[in-house]
């Protein structure tokens, strides 16, 4: 049994720190969502504009900076998948039911729960860049 309790072990980390990360976070600095609207706005309202006018959009490429909360959203889904690996490991071996189930369920969850949360703030984002935009006169 010493797989599944372990798989339920990582799994319960992960949903834990994925519940931790969602509403305690985010723990490193961020700009404010009125800097980063207001930017994401101006950028794209220009790109457009360029791009109707003829000039050539630039495209610009950036690297991710590793801070606290990229290290959290990194973590979440390696401990959610040993826990599922866990869970399949615990089956194989004829573990209680019970328990392997525990370990997916756990493991699955925390993954799904970061996932959810992600993009349902994605979609509230550019909702409200959209809105900016509309409101500046962009469309």
């Amino acid at each position: 049994m010493k797989y599944g309790y372990f798989g339920i072990a990582l799994g319960s980390i992960a949903l834990l720190l994925a519940l931790v990360s969602f509403w305690a976070g985010p723990f490193s600095p961020q700009p404010s969502i009125e800097t980063l609207v207001a930017e994401k706005a101006a950028s794209i309202r220009t790109a457009a504009l360029d791009a109707l006018s003829g000039k050539e959009v630039v495209s610009e490429t950036y690297t991710t900076l590793w801070n606290a909360d990229k290290v959290i959203d990194v973590i979440i889904p390696l401990l959610g998948g040993l826990a599922a690996i866990l869970a399949v490991i615990s089956f194989a071996q004829k573990e209680p039911s019970r328990v392997a189930g525990g370990a997916a369920a756990l493991g699955v969850g925390a993954i799904a729960f970061q996932f959810v949360a992600m993009y349902v703030m994605a979609i509230l984002l550019v909702l409200l860049i959209i809105s900016v935009i509309g409101t500046l006169g962009g469309g």
